[in-house]
């Protein structure tokens, strides 16, 4: 039986490769492995043999390197505008011919549409939080409902006009109050707009001069008569003595003889000296409390109408109440 030439021969095993490094020609060659680029490198003359060979990790490297160089990376999620070192035009149609500058001029373009949206936003919601404050104001000051939505447009003139930057938003909402006091003839004292407020005099009353100048608003008058009603329920005082302060304030303006004093003071001393001329008297220190004004101020006041008090107390005063009577008046 014949046996087979193939089965008889021994194995040859294949010749396997041997890697020469292509600038010092040395066989086989000192080959390192870099973990940290993942290549290998001749020890002999730090060559990399990946990038000769063509290998899968420097082909990486290579297409990692035009994306980096490239003008815009795009990603599914976002894109990153590349930063050229000329200057930019800031103009939408200065673009390059070949249309490179497109992205860039996009991207800008968002931007500020973004940036737009956040101020916008910004206002609104300055805009809400004041307008609450407003509302919340007016009512624990029990005013009427119609100074709460003059306040408000008062308030969005001031927003709009961007006149509060660099100023205190509770000093401008405070001075919006006592503006649209001023306008719908129901005027609140200082001392009043900082009591609810809690915002200083000095600083309402530069907010005041401020947006007066600049709002041209109708800062309106107060006078002596429109705080008689107020400060006289205040004090719990009758009808009677309430128009006797009325009248006594007529003829003391007639007379100009609390000239150059303010209505806080007048309405203070005509109703101190009315209270006692009517039998109801009301000590100078309650009053002094709720007109907001020093008790040496109503005093000082009280002493000119009590040294004029025969041609200021007319018949009819005293025929107001059957307790009316000069008598009655405190000495100095």
């Amino acid at each position: 039986m014949a046996t087979s030439t193939a089965s008889s021969s021994p194995h040859i095993p294949s010749p396997q490769p041997t890697l020469v490094c292509p600038r010092c020609c040395n066989s086989p060659a000192n080959l390192i492995h870099d973990f940290s680029s993942d290549d290998l490198i001749c020890g002999d003359c730090n060559t990399s043999i990946s990038e000769r060979l063509g290998s899968p990790q420097a082909e990486w490297r290579r297409r990692h390197q035009l994306l980096s160089d490239s003008r815009l990376v795009l990603s599914s999620t976002k894109y990153t505008a590349h930063i050229p070192t000329k200057p930019e035009h800031t103009d939408d149609s200065s673009s390059n011919s070949d249309g490179s500058d497109k992205p860039s001029v996009c991207l800008n373009r968002a931007m500020r549409s973004r940036s737009s949206r956040a101020v916008i936003q910004r206002q609104e919601r300055n805009m809400m939080r004041a307008f609450s404050e407003i509302t919340s104001m007016c009512a624990t000051m029990d005013l009427p409902s119609t100074v709460a939505p003059v306040a408000r447009d008062l308030y969005q003139r001031v927003e709009e006009g961007n006149l509060h930057r660099g100023k205190n938003i509770d000093a401008i909402i405070a001075t919006c109050i006592f503006l649209a006091c001023r306008q719908k003839s129901v005027p609140r004292t200082f001392k009043e707009i900082c009591a609810f407020t809690r915002v200083p005099r000095k600083d309402i009353g530069r907010t005041f001069k401020f947006l007066k100048e600049k709002l041209g608003a109708d800062a309106g008058s107060m006078s002596s008569d429109d705080l008689m009603a107020r400060f006289c329920a205040n004090l719990s005082l009758l009808s009677t003595a309430q128009e006797c302060a009325v009248l006594l304030n007529k003829a003391a303006r007639q007379r100009d003889t609390l000239a150059g004093k303010s209505p806080v003071s007048i309405a203070g001393a005509c109703i101190y000296m009315a209270s006692h001329l009517v039998g109801q008297p009301r000590d100078v220190r309650v009053i002094s409390h709720v007109a907001g004004v020093s008790e040496a101020t109503i005093k000082n006041s009280y002493k000119i109408l009590y040294a004029d008090r025969r041609n200021l107390i007319l018949p009819q005063m005293l025929q107001v109440d059957p307790m009316a009577s000069l008598e009655n008046l405190p000495p100095l």
